[in-house]
């Protein structure tokens, strides 16, 4: 965004000045309206958290069938199969989750998301939708890049040039002055053409860097910009997002795992519960690509998903009763191939699994069941195939959660899941 008769924006008076520690965009600078989400109207105002899981989750072990595919699941996983007295059941015996399209008791829980099972899941805040993806009509592609890619935007289509994401933050009312952070260095796809989002690797070192004294420097600065003029008013607006975001306590709840996952899920938190007007936050947390010695219930997989697991139920934990406000949807590019390899891990596939949790959602298991046999055809060329578009799902509950109509331009009119509560 430029301002009126000028080219300077903030993002470059961030970028020329050398100032900030994290890169940011663009803010409104309209008077603050600090509030978490919209307070007054819960139903339509919720914060929108994602956790993307990079370079292809294997949905078939996050969750894997225990109804009638379960014997040819077995065949072609014989070292990495999961089975169903292992895996935690998601069935009717939870009064709290609704099976509209018939799902209880043919998908399981990875049983590291043990704590996510008994909080989220227990209480039917937590929807579980297997064999999901972008769908063959927007896209085939087995490329982490190319997926990811679609995935931010929300389409293949090329013409589509901001990320869903992005649309997300623009179609709620404007909150000041930090409407939108992404955890990673840089401007994710997901952001892409986003005038109000801001990039906060380390919320503990926040602020003007580069100076021997900071604070010092942070009074010089607010002098140096203190006058009239297009420069200084963008200077002052800017120090005053960097001040606020300084401002927030980077401490916060426990049990996080002590990974930079579990930092950036702390931050985001302390964020939502500190009034900087956040709506929209993404996390991403990467290594899912195992295309050896993956290991199902031990190994690399295991500790991705304990990891995930557990700051999950940490993240939920600390946000409290915040989280009837939150919103929070897991997604992957894609998933993994339905057999394993000769290495023991599994290769670039199609469907794989999201979760939505949040105090707004439905919880139970959507969408359609993996096939009762699952095989290897010319057609699927090893992989799951896409039944449910994640787009549809994320759509419903972003609508109804968040009052933002349209965040899928290229999405179809499909029926509804029973996402909302």
């Amino acid at each position: 965004m430029t301002l009126p008769g000028s080219t300077t924006t903030r993002r470059r008076f961030l970028i020329g000045s050398g100032a900030v520690a994290g890169s940011a965009v663009l803010l409104r600078p309209s008077a603050a309206r600090l509030a978490f989400a919209t307070p007054n109207e819960p139903a339509r105002g919720d914060a929108t958290v994602v956790i993307f899981l990079r370079f292809g989750a294997d949905g078939l072990s996050l969750t894997p069938p225990i109804g009638a595919a379960f014997d040819s699941y077995r065949a072609l996983r014989p070292t990495l199969h999961m089975t169903p007295d292992q895996a935690l059941p998601l069935d009717s015996s939870n009064t709290n989750a609704q099976f509209p399209q018939g799902l209880s008791g043919v998908v399981g829980l990875h049983p590291a998301f043990r704590g996510l099972y008994e909080s989220v899941w227990a209480s039917g805040q937590m929807a579980v939708l297997p064999a999901s993806g972008m769908p063959d009509s927007e896209s085939t592609t087995r490329s982490h890049f190319e997926a990811q890619e679609h995935v931010e935007l929300g389409t293949a289509n090329r013409s589509v040039r901001n990320g869903w994401l992005t649309r997300v933050t623009d179609g709620q009312p404007p909150s000041a002055p930090v409407p939108g952070v992404t955890t990673s260095s840089g401007n994710p796809t997901m952001y892409r053409g986003s005038t109000e989002s801001f990039s906060v690797t380390n919320l503990s070192n926040f602020g003007v860097s580069g100076y021997r004294r900071s604070q010092d420097a942070t009074e010089a600065l607010q002098a140096m910009y203190g006058g009239p003029g297009l420069v200084n008013t963008v200077g002052r607006s800017t120090l005053g997002v960097v001040n606020a975001l300084g401002a927030v306590n980077s401490d916060g709840g426990s049990g996080y795992p002590n990974t930079t996952f579990g930092g950036d899920l702390r931050d985001v938190a302390n964020l939502l519960r500190s009034n900087v007007g956040l709506t929209t936050a993404l996390v991403s947390t990467g290594g899912w690509d195992h295309h050896s010695d993956q290991g199902t219930l031990n190994g690399q997989f295991n500790d991705r998903v304990t990891e995930l697991g557990d700051g999950l139920t940490a993240f939920v934990n600390d946000l409290g009763p915040a989280l009837n406000e939150t919103t929070i949807y897991v997604i992957s590019e894609f998933g993994r191939t339905i057999d394993e390899n000769s290495a023991r891990g599994t290769d670039h596939g199609r469907g794989g699994t999201s979760f939505v949790i949040g105090g707004g959602v439905q919880g139970g298991v959507f969408g359609y069941d993996y096939p009762d046999l699952i095989e290897d055809t010319n057609e699927n060329r090893r992989a799951l195939p896409v039944l449910t578009d994640y787009r549809k799902a994320f759509d419903e509950v972003l609508s109804a959660r968040s009052g933002v109509q349209g965040s899928f331009p290229t999405l179809g009119n499909l029926p509804d899941l029973g996402l909302v509560r």
